[in-house]
């Protein structure tokens, strides 16, 4: 399904909000909020993978990946 102009410029915009809050939690900021369809959901530390899966799925939405699962990495020994 294609998106719409206006569809595609919110999905980038969480997802430039999502980043943000992402990069704030790396810094070591105790919490980052991400407003998003009309809530507003507030991450700590310990919620960075749920952060993260947030962000996978809009790229997966924008197009920018093909699934919004984790790549797995092979052990190499």
């Amino acid at each position: 399904m294609a998106l719409t102009p206006e569809q595609r410029a919110a999905l980038e915009a969480q997802l430039g909000e999502a980043r943000a809050a992402l990069h704030r939690l790396e810094l070591g900021a105790m919490t980052a909020s991400v407003s998003y369809e009309g809530e507003q959901v507030t991450y700590s530390a310990a919620s960075r993978a749920s952060l993260r899966q947030y962000i996978r799925d809009l790229e997966a939405q924008l197009g920018l990946r093909t699934s919004s699962r984790a790549r797995s990495r092979g052990v190499i020994f």
